[in-house]
Formats: structure tokens, sequence, C-alpha cells
């Protein structure tokens, strides 16, 4: 079986976990703080404007605690992952869904007029052109976009925050799970690291344990000096599959030193459960990227998050996909010409 997604780990990450578990040090430790100076240096930041977590959700949640998000409105799309709703839940935010754009799994621009706070996901590795307003924080979730580039530099700075996930098929992986925060604001940073290192405290301030173990760290800066070869090898597969003709979805942007990475590849099509179960039947695996039932609202005015999950399918796209499965599934995906869109 092709699968449709998986990790992209190697002897290096191998060797840096076992040097990690010699060492005697598993919990938080050297092995963190060297990932978290290494990120932060590829974002242009200084080392005390980023904090390694537990993974992208626990992110998303200290990110919205810092910011006092309980009873504000926080806007975000219903074409989004259902850990967004759940951090807001638990914070106690005022949810306020929109819609993406047209053909698009992005949320427009313009939204959030009317919000306290903006969570911003840059899907399938495409970046919003974000708007800054004044009154009005955002929170740009890069969890699927790490590499992501707009007007040349890192995506993830034009945010009061920012997050990123090591899921074990993000961009990159930390043992499975994993995250980052990012500010420009120190003391909300500061705020956070306080909140995390929860140990050993004298006084009765209440905080939880969303650490990253520093075996998680050892594997996360492996892959992350890995991230540019990782992009390449993804981009490569996107230009096999567009050279088939396939109808993908790519955002087109004005400014040339804003790029996307290819961390979804999605192809448009009539009727995605057919193309499912006929590239099953040949051994391939893809998915729908995101179904009817996982929107975040099937409301009506949601038009073009509704289009999107019934007329959409997710193609194989990681660095380990071999070439002899990725000339396979371009020669059967290529015969079911007639379904696509």
């Amino acid at each position: 079986m092709i699968f449709h997604n998986r990790p992209t780990v190697g002897k290096k990450e191998m060797d840096a976990v076992k040097k990690t578990i010699s060492s005697g040090y598993l919990s938080q430790g050297k092995e963190v703080s060297k990932f978290e100076r290494h990120f932060a240096n590829y974002m242009g930041i200084d080392e005390k404007n980023v904090v390694a977590v537990s993974n992208g959700t626990s992110a998303l949640y200290l990110a919205l605690w810092a910011l006092g998000a309980k009873n504000k409105k926080t806007i975000y799309p219903t074409y989004s992952c259902s850990s967004i709703r759940n951090a807001s839940a638990l914070i106690g935010a005022k949810e306020k869904l929109c819609d993406v754009e047209m053909n698009s799994p992005n949320m427009s621009p313009l939204n959030g007029k009317e919000g306290d706070i903006i969570i911003a996901p840059h899907m399938y590795g495409f970046p919003i052109n974000l708007l800054k307003r004044k009154g009005i924080i955002i929170i740009e979730d890069v969890c699927q976009s790490l590499g992501s580039t707009t007007k040349g530099k890192p995506l993830g700075l034009l945010g009061d925050l920012s997050i990123f996930s090591f899921y074990a098929t993000k961009m990159i992986t930390s043992c499975g799970q994993g995250g980052m925060i990012i500010s420009k604001d120190k003391y909300l940073i500061k705020e956070i690291v306080d909140y995390v290192n929860f140990d050993n405290r004298r006084d009765k301030k209440k905080r939880f344990n969303f650490q990253m173990s520093d075996v998680q760290a050892a594997m996360g800066r492996v892959q992350f000096s890995r991230l540019n070869e990782f992009i390449e090898k993804r981009d490569k597969i996107f230009r096999y599959y567009k050279n088939l003709g396939l109808p993908l979805i790519d955002i087109k942007y004005k400014n040339k030193n804003t790029s996307p990475v290819r961390y979804r590849i999605i192809l448009m099509c009539k009727n995605p459960e057919l193309i499912k179960r006929k590239l099953f039947i040949k051994n391939i695996a893809v998915i729908n990227p995101l179904e009817t039932q996982e929107l975040l609202s099937e409301n009506k005015q949601f038009k073009f998050a509704k289009k999107l999950t019934k007329s959409t399918i997710s193609l194989p796209c990681y660095p380990s996909l071999k070439k002899s499965e990725l000339i396979k599934i371009g020669k059967e995906i290529t015969k079911l010409e007639k379904y696509f869109n």
C-alpha cells in the first residue's frame, strides 16, 4: 500500500534520540534549549521570543491564554482543524466562524473586522495575505506551513503570537508530537514560559505541564536541519503531479517573494469518494483533506468551505515517497481524468 502520508525519519534522527536516551536526560533540558535557539535563528528573532511545547494544540491554548482570550470574540474559519475549536472552547473564548475564499483553503484576509482575536491558519502550506488592523490581535497558525515565506521572510512574523506543530506527518516532526510558540512580545513569551514551568514553584499560581522533552527536541533539531531538503522533495512531487495536467489548488501570489510549501497537494474533482475507492483497489491511499462532517459548522453561509469538502482529495506527498510509487500514482490517477473538475 502506498500511504497517503508518513513520517520521514532516518539514521541521524535515530542516533540523536539514542544519544539523548543514553545521557539520562529525558525530560526538558539542554536539547530543548538548543532546538529553541535554532528555531529562533531561522525566524530571525531572539531566542527569548521562542518557547517549545508539547504539541500544536497546547501551543494554541497557551497563546490564547497569554492573550486573555476568555470571553473575547475569536474569529477562525469553519474549514480548519477541530483543535482550534477545542483550544478556544477550553479557554472560554466566544467563537465566531467565517468562510474561506473561493477555491482556496484559506480564510479571506478581510475577515476579522468584528472580532477581538483572529486565529489565522495557513492551510496546506499556503500563506494568507494577512492584514493588520488596529485593536485586533492575530494568532498565526503555521502548523501546516513551516518553511513558507511571505515577502521574503519566514511565515509567522506578522502575528502577535504564532504557533507551529511538529506532529508525525507535519513538515518536520519531533518524535510524533511537539510544538513551538513565537512572539516579538517578550512579555507574552515570559508569561507562557512561567505557565509551562510548573514544577517546584513556591507561589499558588495555577500552571500545567505543556513541556517538550529532550527526546522530542533531539529528533526535532535533526529534522529541522533537513527542512530545506524536505521542502525541495515535496516541491518536486508537486511539479510531477502538475506536469500531468492535474487540476490542483495552487494559489498565485502578487508578491514574488511569497512562496508556499507543499504540505498537502489538493486535487479538484467531481466525485472524491469514487476516486478514493478506485485508487484504494490499486493500493494507493488518498484522503478527503477535510470532510463535510469535520467542518466546524455546516451552515449554508459557509458555501465555499462546504464546496471544498465535496470536491477535493489530497494526494500522497512526503519526502520518503519513492519515485516508483509516485510514477504508479501518476499512472493510476490520470486514468480517472473524467472525474476531475
